[in-house]
C-alpha cells in the first residue's frame, strides 16, 4: 500500500483508528476502514451501503472514500449500483476454487524462489507471525482475535511471497490476498480447537521447511496446507447456504 501525505482528516472512529495511521493518505485510510468493518461484521455480504453513510462511520471526507470504493470495486469486494448504492459481493463456491487454484499455482512457484532468497529479518518476522496466530486462534470465538488471526495469516503467506524478490508476483499475489483475507473471514464460524491446531502445525511446518531452505518440502506443504483450507471453506459455505435455504422454507411455511 502507497504511503503519502499526512490524511486530510483525522480519523477516530474503532474502524478507521484500527488500520489508518498518520503517514497513510486519506484514501488509504479509508480503504483499510472499510475492510475493517468487514473483518469486524459491520458490513455483511450483500448489504447496501453508500459513500455518504461510509464517511460518517469513518470520520473521512466524501472523496477518499470515493477513491477506496473504486479500489474495492476494482478488486472484487464491492459492487456499485449508481444512485442505488455500494454492495460487499457474495461469494460462490465456484469464486473460492478459483482464487485457490490461483494462490496454489503462486505458491508453487514462489517456493523455490523464497528458499533461495529469504532472509534472517524474513524468517524472524516469520516466525512472529507464527507466535501470533498461536495466541489468536487460542482467544476462540473473540471477534477481534478472530480478524487478527486472518491479518496475521495474510502477513505470514504474503512475507513468503515477498523473500523471492519478485516484485510482480509479489503484486499480483496481494490483490489475490485480499480476496482470501475477505473469503477466510466471512466463512468463520465460531471456533474449532481441533482444527486451529492443526492449522497451527500447518504453519510451523511451512515456517521450518523455509527455515531449513527445502524447497520441495516447502511447496508440498504450502500446496497441502492451501488445500485443507479451501477444504474447510467450501464446506462451511455449504453449510451456510444449506442453513439459508432451509430458513426460507420455515419462513415460507409460517407465511
Amino acid at each position: 500500500m502507497p504511503r503519502a501525505a499526512k490524511s486530510e482528516s483525522k480519523p477516530d472512529s474503532k474502524f478507521a483508528s484500527k488500520s489508518a495511521s498518520k503517514e497513510l493518505s486519506a484514501a488509504d485510510q479509508a480503504y483499510n476502514g472499510i475492510i475493517d468493518l468487514v473483518l469486524y461484521n459491520e458490513l455483511r455480504p450483500g448489504e447496501r451501503t453508500s459513500v455518504n453513510l461510509l464517511a460518517a462511520r469513518l470520520k473521512l471526507g466524501r472523496t477518499p472514500v470515493k477513491e477506496a470504493i473504486t479500489r474495492l470495486q476494482t478488486e472484487g469486494l464491492l459492487s456499485v449500483f449508481g444512485r442505488s448504492g455500494t454492495m460487499v459481493n457474495r461469494t460462490d463456491a465456484t469464486q473460492i476454487e478459483h482464487l485457490f487454484a490461483l494462490r496454489k499455482a503462486m505458491e508453487d512457484f514462489a517456493a523455490e524462489g523464497a528458499v533461495k532468497h529469504v532472509t534472517q529479518e524474513q524468517l524472524a518476522e516469520l516466525r512472529e507471525l507464527v507466535a501470533k496466530m498461536r495466541i489468536y486462534s487460542a482467544n476462540r470465538n473473540d471477534i477481534h482475535s478472530a480478524a487478527d488471526f486472518v491479518r496475521a495469516n495474510v502477513a505470514f503467506h504474503a512475507l513468503i511471497v515477498a523473500a523471492t524478490g519478485n516484485p510482480f508476483l509479489i503484486r499480483l499475489y496481494a490483490q489475490l490476498q485480499m480476496q482470501l483475507q475477505i473469503v477466510t473471514y466471512l466463512v468463520h464460524r465460531g471456533f474449532d480447537p481441533k482444527a486451529a491446531a492443526q492449522r497451527q502445525r500447518e504453519h510451523e511446518g511451512i515456517y521450518k521447511a523455509l527455515s531449513v531452505r527445502n524447497g520441495k518440502l516447502l511447496k508440498a506443504l504450502l500446496r497441502q496446507h492451501a488445500q485443507a483450507t479451501e477444504v474447510v471453506i467450501l464446506a462451511t459455505l455449504r453449510d451456510s447456504d444449506l442453513s439459508s435455504t432451509e430458513a426460507r422454507k420455515r419462513r415460507s411455511r409460517a407465511a
